[in-house]
């Protein structure tokens, strides 16, 4: 009786220890997002503006090189975690992975989406300091989309495509094995009737050669059997 009143207890002792955790893992969370939004927007926005220093062409390459890079290469490696080998724990890996690459991106749409004090500061920096940051960033992560996607297409083309010429090459290797096992048959045949083929061009010179020689022998097999001496 002891030992079962024990067990419930350390379930329930389990359970409180657990909602505790969690609660606090919220806490910490929502926390974090708040000290974050109030300080990444601006801090990014500054790093932006400190590479481009208000020059528009730099402008619109350093916007390309974010939107394309950052966009591309998470969709990428998230893909990864479509595999059927990798198990769960690892898929997840992956997903945590291609977000945290896709960071610069992130920021930067913290930045235009958000409604915060730090976000509208962001906003003025990169208006003032990098005009055209923000709009190549966007075309070029939709661009960055549109080459995943198609990469992904022709990836399952060709996987399609490799699977066929595979399965046409099984076919063939199946077909070689089955012709190579009748011949072999056939002669196995050939050997139990006396050594005489039954069958094939080997078969027809066997047949004209013994009506030669039954013609020259003065006995002529008329019945197709042996001669009798």
């Amino acid at each position: 009786m002891t030992e079962q009143a024990q067990a419930p207890a350390r379930k329930k002792g389990n359970w409180g220890a657990k909602i505790i955790l969690v609660l606090v893992a919220l806490l910490i969370a929502v926390a974090s997002y708040f000290i974050l939004s109030a300080i990444l927007p601006r801090w990014w926005s500054d790093v932006i503006a400190g590479q481009i220093r208000r020059d528009l062409g730099a402008s619109v390459l350093v916007g390309m090189f974010y939107g394309f890079v950052f966009t591309f290469l998470p969709l990428l490696v998230a893909w990864q975690a479509t595999h059927k080998a990798i198990k769960w724990p690892w898929k997840i890996v992956i997903v945590l992975l291609a977000v945290a690459i896709a960071t610069p991106n992130l920021l930067t749409a913290g930045i235009v989406f958000g409604s915060s004090e730090s976000a509208h500061a962001g906003q003025r920096t990169l208006s003032v300091d990098a005009g055209f940051f923000t709009t190549w960033t966007a075309i070029s992560a939709i661009a960055a989309a549109v080459a995943f996607v198609m990469v992904v297409i022709l990836w399952t083309v060709w996987r399609s495509r490799g699977k066929k010429v595979k399965a046409l090459k099984q076919a063939d290797s199946e077909r070689l094995k089955a012709a190579k096992q009748a011949e072999k048959e056939a002669r196995d045949a050939e050997r139990a009737a006396g050594g005489r083929p039954t069958s094939g061009p080997a078969a027809f010179l066997d047949d004209a050669k013994r009506r030669v020689t039954d013609v020259f022998d003065g006995k002529p097999d008329v019945d197709g059997k042996p001669d009798k001496k």
